[in-house]
């Protein structure tokens, strides 16, 4: 039987899983012997949609080690690159590698004593740009499309797409940060996947009161000029309910 293609993510841009359990993992994975392809960033492969991601999707029975699984699956859609159903996450910010590699199944991989080890191993791979890939991507199995973060959100990272759904579409234009429009959602539908704290990372469980956030501390957004960006707000507002609500 084909052995299933197996996803590292490193997640260089952002210190949000444990160094141990990184380590750990990617040893145990060398270990085995099997054909590991490691990249730097999910989210910025995601950001720029690189063909990694469609490959990794096509393969159907792909392993994916990286963080929370829901927002693994919805980086992908947003890549274009929606995942099989037979595409297996583990969720390395979560999860200890005992747990993790306790999971795989029996003769996948050759898995024992020597398989935490001293192995070496190149560098991780670094990102390929100075931008830190901080934006949103959208569950939409809980999106209700109320526009809230198309008319909130000072950026312009969201617009419409011909059917009048909302899309992230302009990542790079993210304020590092800032996740106002995820504790906005009242369908916690936002992820943000470097986030530091749940739903808003992309666990699946949900807020006790969803859509009662907590209030938005915009004197953290370092450089930002509110009056300006309200400014540019309202003129993408306005352009796009000129062209019919459609960008």
């Amino acid at each position: 039987m084909k052995p299933p293609l197996v996803l590292y993510c490193h997640c260089a841009s952002a210190d949000i899983v444990p160094a141990e359990t990184k380590r750990r993992v990617i040893e145990a994975l060398d270990a085995s012997g099997a054909a590991v392809e490691t990249v730097a960033d999910l989210c910025e492969l995601a950001a720029r949609k690189d063909p990694i991601l469609r490959r990794a999707a096509a393969a159907g029975s792909v392993r994916i080690f990286a963080c929370y699984p829901r927002a693994v699956r919805w980086l992908f859609a947003a890549a274009g690159a929606p995942l099989a159903a037979g595409a297996t996450i583990y969720n390395m910010r979560t999860q200890s590698a005992d747990v993790i590699l306790s999971h795989l199944a029996p003769g996948e991989y050759t898995w024992g004593k020597n398989a935490v080890g001293n192995i070496p191993r190149p560098a991780p791979p670094r990102p390929s740009a100075a931008w830190i890939p901080w934006f949103p991507v959208i569950d939409y199995d809980r999106c209700k499309n109320c526009r809230q973060c198309l008319q909130f959100c000072l950026f312009g990272v969201y617009a419409q797409d011909a059917e009048g759904k909302v899309r992230v579409v302009h990542p790079a234009k993210c304020k590092t940060g800032c996740p106002a429009c995820a504790r906005l959602c009242p369908e916690t539908a936002i992820i943000f996947p470097k986030y530091s704290e749940a739903p808003i990372a992309g666990d699946d469980r949900l807020p006790a009161k969803a859509g009662a956030a907590p209030p938005i501390d915009f004197s953290s957004l370092a450089g930002l000029d509110l009056k300006e960006a309200m400014r540019r707000r309202e003129a993408i507002l306005r352009a796009t309910h000129r062209k019919g609500g459609h960008e």
